[in-house]
This record gives C-alpha cells, structure tokens and sequence, in this order.
C-alpha cells in the first residue's frame, strides 16, 4: 500500500472511532444499562447468522463460476469471497480492493481475469437487485413513519440510487458492443497494475485478444444460459436474509426486537451509511444513524447502539479477523505452491539415519 493510501486508512479510521465514540458518549448511561443486561446466547446467534450471510455470497460467486466454465471447490470460494468482501469493508469503500484481491487468488487458481470481472460484475448486479429492493422497504417506513430528523430517510435515497446507478451501469456495459471494448481496454491496463502490485507479475500485454475473447465468451455463456443464473440469485436472497436475520438478533439480544418494517429501515440506513467514503465500513456513522433513526421511531436510543455494536462485531470485525487466516490458507493452497512443495518433498531423503554415538 502507498504511503497517500496508509495516511487515507489511518485518517479514516481516526475519524470513524472519533464518531464511535462520540455516539457512545451521548448515549452512555443507556448504552451501559443496555450491555449490562444484553443476551450472549442472542448474540452468539447473530454472529452465526453473519457467517452464514458471508458464506451464501460464496456459494451465489460459486455458482456463477460454474456457470461460467471455471468450477472450484465450494470451500475455496467460501474463502475467496470472504476475504475480498472484508478488504472492502477495511480498505477500500469502492470495491477496488476487494476485486483486486479476487481476482489475485481466482488467477492462481487458473481462472482467467476476464471471467473474474464476468463473475464480480454479475454477483454485483444480483447482490445490488436484491438489496436495492430491501432498501425500498426500509425507505418506504421512513417516508410514513419517521418524524423530525430526516438523515436516515437521506441515506437511504442515496444509497438506493447508488445500487440502481451501478447496476443499471453494469448492464448498459455488457449490452453495449462500443462502450465494453472500450471498458475493457482500461480494465485490462488497470488489472496489469493491480496483478504487479499483488504479484509482481504483469499480464502479457500481447494476451489481450485473449481477455477480450475471454469477456465475449463469459458474456454469451451468460446470455444462453440466463435459467442457471437461478441459483445465484436464490443464494445472494440467502445472503441479505441471513444478514438481516442476524441484524434482528442483535436487536433481541438486548430486548427489543425489531417488527420487519423498522428492521429494514433500519437496515436501509446502515448500508447507506457504509456508502460514506473514507469511513470504513461506514463505522461510526451506521450506529449513530441506526439510534437516530430507532429514537425516532419510539424505540430506546441506549439499546439501538448496543446492538448496532454487536452487529458491527458479528458481521464485520469476527469476519475480517477470521479472514486473515483464510488468506493464509488460501496462499499456502494455491496450485504453484503445491507444486513446489512436492518437488521440495522428492529432493528429500525418505529415510533420515538416526544420529551415531
């Protein structure tokens, strides 16, 4: 990482806990109260709920690799996807992190960089559809119901009209023959940089006819197979069900479930907040939207931030810390370190000759 995005990082971060702290302290006797009488087994739940969240987005990426000619093993999915979903959550707010990360280890798995743009652009599409309908929701019970402060309400909008822009821009993109040459021109050069930064190895620039031909083809599968694209669906469903099931258990587990229509205005304001850019994870800024969107509605400031706290540990901080070792793991799988581990196993002698006296 560059020394301008380290000082970025590091600045987000500060101005993210500051916020935190911040909403804690406004709220603190409430928040206190709330945690001393919040419910681990409840907790527990959400977190499980969370992963299993994390674990559809795989299996919908899964699929669409499948699809797409390039199968690999489900658990190696799991893990990529993991791990790219949480770099956005602590690096990069746009995505470019995560897709960069993917698109390394899918590479080392042999999966052509033109099929992982494919396959990243059309989760994206899907995961914005389905969670653009969510927010419509949740938007709808801010518009009847919410009195006074109306920055839930405008988070909401922006970000549903940010998931209509982009995946009404993906799908322009791949109907419109001019405009991906160009596109995929630019991707090319700019996944050149990425794979040096992350490998040191530059695609060959004479392989280029080979990406295009690549896209053409991800892009055709897709057209002619568009009844497989079921199961991605069903499973990205699967994935914000479960994230807004461990979101109501949060809320339970410091004794105030939420009924669906606050629950999903509440779940509107929370992605739109991790729209902000240099917030990462739109830390800060979620919980102090959820307890002004929640006290608003009638419901006890103290307890909406407790369990915007717990959500934020379920969803986001258990998956980035338990994604450092996935990485590992990921790293220490990929085909060409095998492969030089067991050239360095046959170098080995079979027997080693106990020590003489």
């Amino acid at each position: 990482m560059r020394s301008g995005g380290k000082v970025a990082l590091i600045v987000g971060g500060s101005i993210a806990l500051s916020l935190l702290g911040w909403v804690v302290h406004n709220n603190y006797e409430a928040v206190r109260v709330a945690a001393a009488d919040m419910s681990w087994g409840w907790a527990g739940a959400a977190l499980v709920c969370a992963l299993l969240s994390h674990a559809m987005g795989g299996l919908a990426l899964s699929a669409v690799l499948a699809l797409l000619g390039h199968p690999l093993a489900a658990p190696t999915v799991l893990g990529i996807s993991l791990v790219s979903t949480t770099a956005n959550y602590v690096i990069s707010t746009g995505g470019v992190s995560g897709f960069a990360l993917k698109a390394h280890l899918l590479h080392k798995r042999l999966v052509p960089i033109a099929t992982t743009i494919v396959a990243s652009a059309l989760t994206s599409v899907i995961l914005y559809a389905v969670l653009a309908a969510i927010l419509a929701q949740g938007i709808a019970t801010l518009a009847f119901k919410l009195q006074g402060s109306r920055v839930g309400l405008v988070e909401g909008f922006v970000g549903l009209g940010v998931l209509i822009v982009a995946a009404g821009g993906l799908i322009w993109l791949f109907l419109d023959g001019k405009l991906r040459n160009k596109a995929t021109r630019r991707v090319f050069h700019w996944t050149n940089q990425a794979a040096f930064r992350l490998s040191s190895k530059q695609i060959p620039k004479e392989s280029f006819l080979d990406f295009e031909k690549q896209m053409a083809q991800g892009l055709a599968r897709i057209r002619h197979e568009q009844g497989r694209l079921t199961l991605a669906v069903f499973f990205t469903c699967l994935d914000w069900g479960f994230a807004m099931i461990s979101l109501w258990m949060c809320f339970k587990a410091v004794g105030d479930p939420l009924p669906v229509g606050p629950l999903s205005a509440v779940f509107a304001v929370g992605q739109g907040a991790t729209l902000i850019p240099v917030l990462p994870g739109g830390l800060g800024a979620a919980e102090g939207s959820t307890a002004a969107v929640l006290v608003a509605l009638g419901y006890d400031g103290g307890r909406a931030v407790v369990a915007a706290l717990i959500y934020r540990a379920a969803y986001y901080l258990v998956p980035s810390l338990l994604s450092v070792l996935v990485l590992w793991g990921l790293k220490v799988s990929e085909p060409s370190v095998l492969v030089e581990a067991a050239a360095l196993a046959k170098t080995l002698p079979s027997k080693i000759d106990p020590p003489r006296v």
